[in-house]
């Protein structure tokens, strides 16, 4: 259903949006829900009649139905007046080519008579001037007021999430100049690009930058960013650096199985690859290990009886660690483990190799009866077993050497068996997969990465039954606790969507209530807040802000000195008001998370370094409600004291160091050395800001906090981290 507080318009179904829903075979009730949802979604962005720019998350599970949602509000945008629309389709090409059939096919693009409603194209090229005039032309079209809606096409951009592509485009967009001209965006598998890869380097990565830039590039739109991984550790970074306006929850169909599914207590659908079947460091055995021909044989019997019941196709997906060679054994595996139970099933029944593989083929076919109640007898599943083995396609998955990993068209075999890492982590679908085989630990252990390998998600609910998913122990607990998290931070998104909040104030409540302990453990350990959540001083990096930010920040300090009580610093005298500080002791240290919730940061490297502070303040507080902190002024009598920052506005370290008398000694002891030892201390600076320390005042009096954490305040935080309480 559309909520009314999060919309700003009410778009109304055509055409477009209609004929997506009724091509997607669904039920009406399924048809409604996904035109609501639709309308909730592009309704909270911008009004294409008014203008102005809006941001929204948009979230569903894992190969839930996430491409159909945004198709769909896609389509309700052409019904609606968007001349543009503008798809980031995946890092790989493999990715971006299906997603741009995908959605040929779903907004029969090709379709129709007369003039064509849309106009599509992949990866346009900046010196290619026939795109210049295409983008020209569905402008001016759009523009011309003698023709009607339905004559007017839209122009369907899909782009590779990747530097030259997202360039390319903003180069063209630039030179035209789309000033008023409504555009959609949608960034697909957004968490790929909403992390700044290299915050803790100071720095931006390229296709982070350059999907900044193609936004830039267009003055009206509304950016969508669908994900599948929303973790506390990202809603937090793009509740700074690219701010959602608004959150949306997608619900999967009925026919959906997910992590409830193939996760809960004891489910037959998961089984454990033993130790001794995950080799060390890739060092492969001569023969496949017991457990993948185990899975092989069942991947097999359930094609047989879905060949018999009239079910289709199936897949059956083997992902290995990432190293090539681990790939090409398996391949070979596969390949020679069909080969050979072919030929023993085609050998007399007399023969004791092919007893033994029907006696092993019997054993698969009694698993999978456990499940799946409409298999058809032995006998008949085994008269379709050797058609099953011999339309079964092995297909190594990777680039091996090629600039692009192979493309696949289903409908070739009856049966895929996939192998292959990265190309299959994230964003690809396997059709009809049914059987899964990852003898691969967790990796780094990054929630998100995890979730985006279980391609085993989907629309199978009808044969379910034939679903296995062998895991090695470690990360099949680790799906397990995902499923929770997953469960728990749905919740918090869909109390977000409903209240109309946005994702700055759930900050606050990430910090602040008891509740969300589990989702700041997941916060802390994260590798973007990590780095900086430790003890000793962080400083503000990002100094030049817009001057609405400075101006709120500076709000938000006045109302916490004029609410505390300082004193003059005592433990430097000086004569020199510029070294002469106020102190404020046994301050709440919950009063300081009250103002550095509201505090804004711009500098994705203060987002997440602050972040991390919080986090660490707010178990603090949780444990302790009495604990306290000290707040410096410093030097507050001074005036016209000015920095110098970088080009893009920071400073990497605004605080007064240590100056020496000529004859030896000390003239001033730094601004670090204002600290009181055992609790969290604040500073309060402020300097007027330029380029050169001879150029012109950019900013007067531009807050800046240095903040220091005690070592037993982070090593006691950090330790109950490792311990999982």
């Amino acid at each position: 259903m559309s909520n009314p507080k999060q919309a700003k318009w009410i778009p109304v179904p055509g055409e477009q949006a209609n004929g997506v829903a009724e091509r997607a075979n669904l039920d009406d009730d399924a048809k409604k829900r996904l035109l609501s949802s639709s309308i909730s979604i592009l309704g909270s962005g911008i009004n294409p009649s008014q203008g102005g720019m809006v941001t929204g998350l948009v979230v569903g599970y894992v190969q839930s139905g996430k491409t159909l949602s945004f198709t769909t509000v896609i389509g309700l945008a052409r019904d609606n007046g968007f001349p543009l629309v503008i798809v980031v389709a995946g890092n790989k090409d493999n990715l971006l080519t299906q997603s741009h059939e995908r959605l040929a096919k779903d907004l029969d693009v090709d379709g129709g008579i007369g003039l064509p409603a849309w106009i599509m194209a992949k990866n346009l090229r900046a010196q290619n001037t026939q795109y210049e005039q295409l983008i020209r032309q569905t402008i001016a079209n759009w523009k011309d007021s003698t023709r009607d809606p339905d004559e007017k096409p839209t122009l369907l951009l899909t782009v590779l999430k990747q530097n030259q592509r997202l360039g390319a485009i903003t180069t063209l967009l630039t030179k035209i100049g789309m000033a008023g001209i409504p555009a959609l965006v949608i960034d697909d598998e957004a968490d790929q690009a909403s992390l700044n890869t290299k915050v803790n380097q100071g720095d931006e990565s390229t296709t982070y930058r350059r999907l900044k830039e193609l936004r830039d590039a267009l003055p009206t739109h509304t950016f969508l960013q669908y994900t599948a991984t929303p973790q506390a550790p990202l809603l937090v970074n793009i509740a700074d650096t690219l701010s959602p306006n608004f959150v949306h929850v997608l619900e999967p169909g009925t026919g959906y199985v997910g992590g409830e599914d193939f996760f809960k207590a004891n489910s037959p659908h998961v089984a454990v690859i033993p130790a001794a079947d995950i080799p060390p460091n890739n060092a492969l055995p001569v023969d496949p290990p017991p457990s993948l021909l185990n899975a092989l044989r069942l991947f097999f019997v359930g094609l047989a009886a879905s060949i018999v019941n009239g079910g289709g196709r199936r897949s059956m997906l083997i992902h290995p660690a990432r190293e090539r060679v681990v790939h090409q054994e398996s391949a070979k595996w596969a390949s020679a483990a069909k080969d050979e139970w072919n030929a023993c099933l085609s050998a007399k029944e007399t023969d004791q190799d092919r007893k033994d593989a029907v006696a092993d083929f019997k054993m698969a076919y009694d698993e999978l009866s456990k499940t799946e109640a409409s298999l058809p007898s032995f006998n008949v599943v085994m008269e379709k077993l050797p058609r099953a083995l011999r339309n079964t396609t092995v297909i190594e998955f990777n680039t091996r050497g090629s600039p692009k990993t192979p493309e696949i068209n289903w409908r070739h075999a009856e049966g895929w068996i996939l192998v292959g890492g990265q190309a299959v982590d994230r964003g690809f679908t396997v059709d009809s997969l049914t059987v899964t085989y990852m003898p691969r630990g967790t990796g780094v252990g990054n929630a998100d990465t995890l979730q985006q390998r279980a391609r085993f998600f989907g629309y199978k609910r009808r044969y379910l039954g034939i679903c296995r998913i062998f895991l090695e122990q470690g990360i099949k607990d680790a799906f397990e606790d995902y499923v929770e998290h997953e469960q728990f931070m749905r919740t918090e998104l869909k109390r977000i969507e409903s209240s109309g909040e946005e994702l700055r104030s759930w900050r606050r409540r990430l910090v602040l209530d008891p509740s969300l302990h589990p989702c700041r453990r997941s916060v802390i350990s994260d590798r973007y807040s990590r780095a900086r959540s430790g003890s000793g001083w962080s400083q503000q990096r990002g100094a030049l802000m817009t001057s609405q930010a400075r101006t709120a920040n500076s709000a938000e300090l006045v109302s916490l000195v004029s609410s505390l009580t300082f004193k003059p610093d005592t433990s430097y005298v000086s004569a020199e008001i510029a070294q002469q500080h106020l102190v404020a002791v046994n301050v709440p240290l919950k009063k300081i998370v009250d103002t550095l919730v509201n505090y804004q940061l711009q500098d994705p490297r203060d987002t997440a370094s602050f972040t991390g502070l919080l986090v660490t303040f707010g178990e603090a507080v949780r444990r302790d409600p009495s604990i306290t902190a000290a707040v410096y002024q410093m030097r507050p009598g001074a005036t016209g004291l000015r920095r110098t920052c970088q080009d893009d506005g920071s400073i990497d370290n605004f605080q007064q160091g240590r100056t020496a008398l000529a004859g030896g000694g000390t003239a001033y002891p730094g601004d670090n050395t204002f600290q009181l030892p055992d609790c969290v201390t604040v500073q309060l600076h402020r300097y007027d800001l330029a380029f050169d320390s001879k150029g012109p005042i950019v900013a007067s009096a531009a807050p800046l906090l240095a903040i220091h954490v005690p070592p037993a305040l982070a090593k006691d935080w950090l330790v109950q981290v490792q311990q999982g309480q």
